[in-house]
């Protein structure tokens, strides 16, 4: 894993599909950078570097580059079917303890959508009696109909999630590598399903008799942009 251009240490985002008793759980690790566009964001009247009168550098003010998150994938998998849930809550607690984990922005999101919610409890009192994973955030996502998701609450529509993967895959910004659970992952998206029902209501997931775990944790992993939190609004984009 990288350094982010401010010379930290990039901030990692993980997803987790929970397993039901015929599906494996998944695990997505991204470590999220931000390039630079080439673009140029002004806020304000902006000024040109000088020097004042003692000689004194003044940097220039009200113009910065624009830059934009894109997520690499460090490591993609499945648990074994049939692993029990405190078992999988200890090994994906070993896996966040490790020292590539440490001095970094970690936000976890698990879907706690049926089975879920218990493993979520698992993994939060595994993360809270350990010292190395005090940094950790854990965020439970419940999947609901519709089409938003609710950042507060962690409420959110499949639509919302499966869209968004989309047009970050589609914009090249999701790089991940040449893998055997790397293609499984992209035919999961390939034959990702789309249903309309009677009432115009529209369920998103694997055909019959396919797995969408692994799309899932992508898209989870993928789903908040650590750097949001630094966005600033500007007035003309060059």
């Amino acid at each position: 894993m990288g350094l982010a251009i401010t010379g930290r240490l990039n901030p990692v985002t993980v997803g987790i599909d929970v397993g039901q008793v015929n599906d494996p759980t998944a695990v997505c690790v991204c470590e999220v950078s931000q390039i630079d566009t080439g673009k140029i964001r002004y806020r304000g009247k902006p000024t040109l570097g000088h020097h004042d009168v003692k000689g004194n550098w003044i940097p220039p003010k009200g113009a910065e580059p624009v830059l934009r998150s894109e997520y690499t994938v460090r490591h993609i998998a499945r648990l074994p079917l049939g692993t029990s849930y405190p078992d999988v809550a200890i090994i994906i607690a070993d896996m966040l303890c490790s020292p590539m984990f440490a001095n970094r922005n970690v936000r976890v999101l698990i879907d706690v959508t049926g089975v879920g919610k218990p493993v979520y409890e698992m993994l939060k009192k595994e993360i809270a009696l350990r010292p190395q994973c005090k940094h950790i955030r854990l965020k439970p996502i419940t999947f609901s109909h519709g089409e938003k998701y609710n950042r507060k609450t962690g409420v959110m529509a499949k639509k919302f999630l499966v869209s968004g993967l989309q047009s970050l895959l589609q914009e090249k910004r999701v790089h991940g590598p040449d893998t055997p659970e790397m293609k499984v992952t992209v035919e999961e998206l390939r034959v990702y399903e789309i249903k309309v029902g009677d009432e115009g209501s529209s369920t998103y997931g694997a055909k019959k008799g396919k797995h969408d775990d692994l799309a899932t944790a992508l898209g989870l992993s993928c789903l908040e942009d650590p750097f949001s939190e630094q966005v600033r609004h500007s007035e003309r984009i060059y």
